[in-house]
């Protein structure tokens, strides 16, 4: 078991140190709540026909 642990011990040690930087990045750098508040606040572009031509009945 010493051998598949000492062959995996390196990958482990990479996986931790990964996982704390980019937990400590995303608390350094990331505000998910204010990005998504200026995103949503922005006002909705709705693009649409411009009269109502689009919709004239038709005789079949």
């Amino acid at each position: 078991m010493s051998g598949a642990f000492a062959f995996l011990k390196p990958f482990a040690l990479l996986a931790a140190v990964a996982f704390v930087a980019g937990f400590l990045g995303y608390l350094a750098l990331g505000q998910p709540s204010q990005a998504i508040a200026q995103i949503t606040a922005q006002p909705a572009s709705t693009s649409g026909p411009a009269s109502d031509d689009w919709n004239l009945p038709h005789r079949i």
